[in-house]
């Protein structure tokens, strides 16, 4: 089912702008001199990121330099960075086109009008700057840009199989938007009724909709769902998600999914089966829909079905009170700025020299002082989860045996009592 280049700008404007990120300014250029969050820290919020007076002052301070003779490129970015943080995106294309005057050609420059162009709504536009990006400098950003186009081609892709339905997108993303038309599919075929026109369901999964691309399609054994990727190449697309959440929206139920994905392609007892769940807790918390609310729910239920001895229930108590330090570590760094601005301090100077530290051997490392306690405890016991359905039937055995065991005795008894 195709998709009129109206619905497929609207879908754009509404969630790839919160899905998609890739920008490239000073704090771009700080973080990646320094080791990046964790995956924990980026799922609750509990990391440095700046407050929208922070940006702000940017702009005016930035501006300022500018006028005052300091034509640093870098300026430019910094500005157009802000604008976009601040959801004015043309005024950041503006920027960056004065920048392509001045100093044309550069990776940055390309790697920010892509992101800017996407976030504005204009997909074939920031896919044609990502790209020119990419031919500049393939690997940088943690291939940041790499994953983003994969971010952005996989939502196409979803609604063009049905995710964009009734003037809204459908999420999860693993959701198939016609479910209930292709039950009555099966229904009506037996009975000869009238039969739905749907979409495939297609392939409903970013690490599968990853390593399918990527995937040799000419062999014999050729499944799309069975394809799979190397665990390196899995860790980098890991890292390019966490990347696009650190420097984007780290709350994007989009970038969540997919980041859940990536880390649980199989079910299994692992750390990435228990930060999947988290971000997918995270996702839920992120929905207005209902049905997405619980479907989500339900995701990370089942990404920490195999955990011996971990429920969802004390998992998500537990993630919540990690938010809830989270929410209070930001809250300081949001008061911290505004302190900052008001007494015309360096911002920027300030916010490093309280968020960032040096090691031993004078590297600069970001700086995360909160401290989140463990999960739960998790029994050592080897014993296996044993699904709700098996406890149903094996009680209906037991129910079954134990009858049988005294109708059994009764006849021989009455057997007893002829002969």
């Amino acid at each position: 089912m195709k998709f009129s280049l109206n619905s497929l700008t609207l879908l754009l404007i509404l969630f790839v702008s919160t899905a998609a990120a890739c920008l490239w300014d000073t704090d771009t250029l700080s973080e990646e001199m320094s080791e990046s969050p964790n995956a924990i820290e980026l799922v609750t919020g509990a990391f440095p990121r700046h407050s929208e007076a922070f940006y702000r002052w940017r702009i005016e301070d930035r501006q300022a330099k500018l006028e005052q003779g300091d034509d640093e490129p870098l300026h430019y970015d910094d500005i157009a960075v802000a604008f976009d943080k601040l959801d004015q995106h043309e005024e950041a294309i503006q920027w960056m086109k004065h920048k392509q005057e001045k100093y044309p050609d550069k990776y940055e420059t390309y790697a920010n009008l892509g992101t800017f162009h996407i976030h504005n709504g204009n997909f074939p536009e920031g896919i044609r700057y990502i790209e020119k990006a990419l031919e500049i400098n393939p690997a940088a950003h943690f291939n940041r840009e790499r994953y983003q186009l994969y971010v952005v081609r996989y939502l196409q892709y979803r609604s063009e199989h049905g995710q964009f339905k009734e003037g809204k997108l459908l999420l999860p993303l693993s959701r198939d938007p016609y479910e209930d038309e292709r039950s009555a599919n099966i229904r009506n075929r037996h009975k000869g009724g009238v039969l739905h026109a749907v979409p495939a369901p297609g392939i409903n999964n970013f690490y599968t909709f990853i390593a399918d691309d990527l995937a040799d399609k000419t062999v014999n054994n050729y499944n799309p769902q069975h394809v799979q990727i190397s665990k390196e190449q899995t860790a980098e697309a890991i890292q390019g998600i966490l990347g696009m959440m650190r420097f984007g929206h780290h709350d994007s139920p989009i970038l969540l999914e997919c980041l859940a994905d990536l880390l649980t392609p199989k079910m299994s007892d692992s750390v990435g089966n228990r930060i999947a769940a988290r971000a997918l807790l995270k996702a839920s918390y992120e929905v207005n829909d209902e049905v997405a609310r619980k479907m989500f729910y339900d995701k990370a239920s089942d990404a920490i079905y195999y955990q011996k001895g971990l429920e969802i229930n004390p998992l998500e108590k537990a993630f919540k009170r990690e938010l809830s330090q989270a929410d209070e570590y930001y809250a300081e760094l949001v008061a911290l700025e505004k302190s900052w601005i008001e007494s015309g301090k360096n911002v920027d100077a300030e916010f490093r020299k309280k968020y960032y530290q040096r090691d031993k051997n004078g590297e600069t490392l970001a700086y995360f002082p909160v401290e989140f306690k463990q999960i739960a405890s998790i029994s050592n016991s080897q014993t296996v989860k044993i699904r709700p359905k098996f406890f149903v039937a094996l009680a209906s055995l037991i129910l079954g045996v134990s009858i049988t065991a005294h109708l059994l005795i009764k006849v021989l008894s009455k057997f007893k009592r002829g002969v």
